[in-house]
């Protein structure tokens, strides 16, 4: 694959050195129990648990406000999902294995073997630290209950989100791990859109912090960790104001800063193949890989085996190529059709393998096709397509069945408006004749004309002798207008941060776990690999930030040795 790199990204001192700060520059000393370098899905989580064992607690955040909570919460065995029984019953070992073998590359199994092969279950390259998968599965559900306990008094329902259609998408299965956090209607969610309460869902989290006797700074970045001996003992940070504070903890430091995406030549340089198939890049505001650094400056390292969050909703203009510089662009910059498995070919009109794959399995493939981007073509007659995919988490188009309702799914009348903005904006190109489409698309008219053919034909006899497409995804493309659109990669985020244990310690490189200091969500590694982001396991990214969030502050305070 072309930009593939030895991947032990310590070496070449990208990370710096650590500054100096003079202890003139430091204008003050605070002391506290527990403190918290972040204010996103992981700090806010560890700050509610904090308060709740009663610690002093205090949490600094490098912004003004606080970070977007996600409502894309994965976790097993919630009361939540007992509460609807076999619908969201999972089988535990199944999804650790899954987890730890997500990767393997079905699609070219498929390739060689043809559509008939049935993968074994257990395949792959198992690159992650078992001990955190398990730690997910095994603590994620009493981590949601506890949130849900606590955030009740607000009107908030935890609710499970059970529909998985048939339980696959193409030969990968879809596990019914979804909750959701849902925010009352009176207090500003949930909207009836895919992300049901994002804009609101963090005030709550951060009222019950304040309430359970967590304070905040903001404006207030770490800068680096002070150490004694092979303890972190507090923090040196920066204020809006230019000055330096000291932060001295006695029980620990839990970084939780976030990943790397916000620079791109970092992500270019850590993780080059994510930079060769992206066409839009998302940051969260802050996100360059600070508390990544600081703790390789305290003794940390970096997880070997990069690994970001990628979603196949990367749109650019006709000719367009995928790589430096990436658009930066948030969802409605997005093309949320991009992970339909509509015909999706290369730039030379062809299709490139089975479009029945979850997000990134298809982006991959383009580090070897032209300009790094493909095209997805649909027709007039696409709403009933979609509703035939059934496709599952953010991807998904038709409103859920799930009871309660979880107003997952967008429907058609949002779509409909937002494919008109692509239209407008130029991404969007809509034909009469495939001869048209493949114009405006800068394809090669006759070898494009001769794919759809082909695809229409295998689409009508039931079977994709080519790349193994299931049939009810093999949908002829027959009635006009035709639309298309140049796509690739979407960045939402890096996951390939400091390396930590099972306490969610960092650990030097022998292993130890620098005692004090700790780190969840983006900033610590372990947990994905390789660039894959198991989309069917929904809102696992999130599942497994807040457990260890809370996993952490536990160990931290003492309350796991008491449990």
């Amino acid at each position: 694959m072309k930009n593939a790199v030895n991947s032990n990204q310590t070496n070449g001192q990208w990370y710096g050195t650590e500054p100096e700060i003079p202890r003139s520059a430091i204008t003050e000393t605070i002391n506290t129990d527990v403190l918290i370098c972040g204010a996103g899905n992981a700090g806010m989580a560890a700050a509610i648990v904090a308060g709740k064992q009663g610690v002093d607690t205090l949490v600094i955040e490098k912004n003004n406000t606080v970070g977007f909570i996600k409502p894309y919460m994965g976790a097993i065995d919630t009361k939540a999902q007992k509460r609807v029984g076999d619908k969201a019953k999972i089988d535990k070992e199944e999804i650790v294995q899954e987890l730890l073998n997500y990767g393997t590359k079905y699609t070219e199994e498929l390739q060689i073997y043809g559509p008939d092969y049935k993968p074994s279950k257990y395949l792959g390259a198992n690159k992650v630290d078992e001990k955190l998968v398990r730690l997910w599965a095994d603590e994620s559900g009493e981590t949601f209950d506890f949130l849900a306990d606590e955030l009740s008094e607000y009107g908030i329902k935890h609710v499970a989100e059970y529909d998985v259609g048939d339980g696959y998408h193409g030969v990968f299965k879809a596990y019914p791990v979804h909750t959701k956090l849902l925010v009352p209607f009176i207090k500003g969610g949930p909207f009836a859109i895919a992300h049901a309460g994002v804009y609101v869902l963090e005030k709550f989290f951060a009222k019950k912090a304040r309430r359970n006797g967590a304070k905040f700074m903001f404006n207030t970045a770490m800068v680096k960790i002070i150490k004694e001996g092979n303890r972190a003992v507090g923090v040196i940070a920066k204020k809006k104001n230019g000055k330096f504070i000291r932060i001295k903890a006695k029980l620990g430091v839990l970084i939780c800063t976030g990943g790397y995406a916000g620079d791109e030549e970092l992500v270019a340089k850590l993780n080059p193949e994510a930079t060769a198939v992206s066409t839009l890049r998302f940051t969260h505001k802050g996100n360059y890989g600070d508390g990544i650094k600081a703790g390789i400056w305290a003794g940390g390292e970096k997880e070997q085996y990069p690994s970001a969050m990628l979603f196949d909703r990367g749109p650019t203009k006709p000719g367009g190529k995928s790589g430096l510089p990436i658009r930066v662009g948030g969802s409605f910059d997005s093309f949320f059709y991009g992970s339909q498995p509509f015909l999706k070919v290369n730039m030379d009109g062809k299709r490139y393998c089975n479009e029945s794959v979850p997000y990134d399995i298809i982006l991959n493939p383009l580090q070897n096709e032209k300009n790094g981007v493909a095209c997805m073509i649909w027709d007039a007659n696409y709403w009933k397509h979609i509703k035939q995919f059934h496709t599952i988490g953010c991807s998904r188009m038709i409103p859920s069945s799930s009871k309660p309702k979880t107003y997952e799914g967008m429907g058609w009348f949002m779509n409909y408006g937002l494919n008109l903005m692509m239209r407008f904006k130029g991404y969007i190109k809509k034909a009469n004749t495939i001869e048209g489409l493949a114009k405006k698309l800068k394809l090669p008219v006759e070898d494009f004309k001769s794919t759809v053919e082909r695809y229409n034909q295998m689409a009508k006899q039931g079977r994709d002798s080519d790349f193994g497409k299931p049939a009810g995804d093999l949908i002829a493309l027959d009635k006009p207008p035709y639309y298309g659109i140049t796509n690739a990669g979407w960045l939402i985020t890096t996951m390939d941060g400091l390396h930590i244990n099972e306490n969610i310690q960092v650990v030097d490189k022998e292993g130890t776990p620098i005692e004090g200091l700790y780190a969840a969500g983006d900033v610590a590694g372990g947990f994905f690999a390789n660039n894959f982001y198991p989309e069917l396991i929904v809102g696992v990214a999130v599942g497994k930030t807040m457990t260890f969030a809370r996993h952490a502050v536990l160990h931290m305070t003492g309350a796991l040795n008491e449990k």
